[in-house]
């Protein structure tokens, strides 16, 4: 299955539509992509929450963990090796192997591809294509490569969401 994650530079509330594999929207990521710190929320089309991504303050070593409703905590970490640029999921115990700094990785279980991540980058946007070979795979899939493009690509600045009303305004008369 194909989904599109078009991170722009124009309004979009805070929210990122994911276009599932018949051009419609499945999903919404909801958060502020310019810190890493923040969380990032995933959301169905009837405004029920799936799962949610958000940073580990617990130790020393910075990983961050993916809470999918129904499932236990994943947790991804970065291997540290000088000759390889791995990421560890734990639980699901996937490798993320490919160049994540080129937009270009693997999701991987033992020598079986899980996911494909292809990010194409233009002048005001990024586009993440993410093939997902399992559905129950969806949501974390989708969270942590949200992750990963924040931490190569100049960051996108949306705005916090819900939107501000036009009451607000600076014109006095």
């Amino acid at each position: 299955m194909q989904f599109l994650l078009e991170l722009n530079q124009r309004k979009a509330y805070g929210q990122i539509p994911v276009i599932g594999p018949h051009g419609k929207i499945m999903y919404i990521i909801r958060g502020n992509l310019d810190n890493p710190n923040h969380t990032l929320y995933l959301y169905d089309t009837k405004n029920h929450e799936v799962g949610r991504l958000f940073r580990d303050r617990g130790g020393i070593i910075v990983s961050f963990i993916v809470d999918v409703i129904n499932h236990s905590l994943v947790e991804v970490k970065k291997l540290n090796s000088p000759a390889t640029n791995l990421f560890y999921v734990t639980r699901l115990n996937y490798l993320v192997t490919g160049s994540i700094k080129k937009g270009t990785y693997t999701f991987r279980s033992g020598i079986k591809n899980v996911a494909n991540v292809k990010t194409i980058m233009e002048k005001s946007r990024v586009v993440l294509v993410c093939d997902i070979k399992r559905p129950e795979d969806i949501p974390f899939i989708l969270l942590i490569s949200v992750l990963f493009t924040q931490w190569h690509v100049t960051p996108l600045k949306l705005p916090t969401f819900p939107p501000l009303s036009n009451q607000f305004r600076t014109d006095i008369n």
